[in-house]
């Protein structure tokens, strides 16, 4: 499938457009709900009230019926925090992580687990397709790319074909020795 936009959010909404049309479903995952209000309200303004958003700030009337909203089938989209990952969705046809590499994707609080090894299960159990997105991604990830046992997608352009920032690397040794 050709991609037209560059940004990372764009291509999320690609990927699930093509999966919608395919008649399945999609999670995007992010690692913190009060911090991507943007791209929530591009996935409304985009996709309209067959997304749901589920995350800890929702009143339990408003959990509810996010939550009923999906199991009904109406919702076809879910975008969330790592306790979206248990949406009732039918049908799956994807799941993203957006910034794979941050760490509040692992929960500390009984019951203890990490929504990208959930995500994991459930993409092999639906034959769904499961994408990291990630500026900087996890160690463990770009290894496992490197050694060809998941596949290294790279952006090289930006959004609107905006130029990419110079990149400098400072060894802060020999900065440090010439302050003395």
């Amino acid at each position: 499938m050709e991609l037209l936009a560059h940004g990372k959010t764009e291509i999320y909404m690609q990927l699930i457009n093509k999966v919608l049309s395919l008649g399945k479903t999609a999670i995007v995952l992010v690692p913190e709900i009060s911090l991507t209000p943007q791209m929530v309200d591009r996935f409304l303004s985009r996709f309209g009230d067959i997304v749901a958003v589920l995350h800890s700030k929702l009143s339990v009337g408003e959990r509810f019926d996010e939550w009923q909203k999906i199991k009904e089938g109406k919702a076809k989209i879910v975008i969330g925090a790592r306790s979206a990952i248990f949406a009732p969705l039918n049908n799956l046809g994807i799941i993203i992580i957006d910034e794979s590499h941050d760490s509040s994707y692992k929960s500390d609080m009984t019951p203890r687990y990490n929504a990208k090894d959930i995500a994991k299960y459930i993409c092999k159990k639906n034959n769904s397709i499961l994408l990291g997105g990630s500026a900087t991604p996890d160690v463990v990830d770009y290894y496992r790319a490197q050694n060809g046992d998941i596949e290294l997608l790279k952006l090289d352009k930006r959004a609107n074909n905006a130029s990419l920032p110079d990149i400098k690397i400072i060894d802060l040794r020999y900065e440090l020795a010439k302050r003395k």
